[in-house]
């Protein structure tokens, strides 16, 4: 009986890393770049024909994952960090 308690209580503890791991290593579905653009677009007051030099790129660590959104409208430069899977913007800046 002991042997069998042993077993279950593993197998529970590596389902709970299994779980933890694949939404640490991107398991959840994450917006894209496109969406990441037009939610820094969205907050910046802009359309996509009024900037130009835009760059994506997504940025990874264990528990997070973001777009680094950059681009340019007039003389401005924009900078925004986008939550790669709510498309919720993190951080913003201005130039």
């Amino acid at each position: 009986m002991k042997v069998f308690k042993n077993a279950v209580l593993t197998v529970l503890i590596l389902a709970l890393v299994v779980s933890v791991c694949g939404c640490a290593f991107g398991g959840s579905k994450k917006i894209g770049k496109n969406a990441a653009l037009q939610a820094a677009l969205e907050d910046a007051g802009l359309s996509s024909d009024e900037v130009t030099d835009i760059d994506i790129e997504l940025e990874k660590t264990l528990s997070s994952a973001w777009y680094e959104v950059d681009f340019e409208s007039g003389r401005a430069e924009y900078e925004y960090r986008i939550n790669a899977y709510t498309g919720e913007v993190l951080s913003s800046a201005t130039d």
